[in-house]
């Protein structure tokens, strides 16, 4: 695996640097465990989308029909 540089101002405080690359970490390792829980799977990307779509507009329809009747 390579190495990844983020570099940061000098302006920023250490602490907070040290954050962000904490979280960047962390964020990784949270992409390499979903890569090989997902790794058989037979979803296609399109189907991800149309699912992502449906889910999307489902959303939109059940909050519509919460927040429309309030005034």
């Amino acid at each position: 695996m390579g190495d990844i540089v983020v570099k940061v101002p000098p302006s920023v405080d250490e602490k907070l640097a040290d954050l962000i690359a904490k979280t960047i970490a962390e964020r990784l390792k949270t992409l390499a465990r979903l890569n090989e829980m997902l790794k058989n799977s037979e979803l296609s990307e399109e189907d991800a989308i149309e699912l992502g779509r449906k889910a999307k507009m489902g959303r939109g329809e059940y909050l519509e029909r919460r927040y429309s009747s309030r005034s």
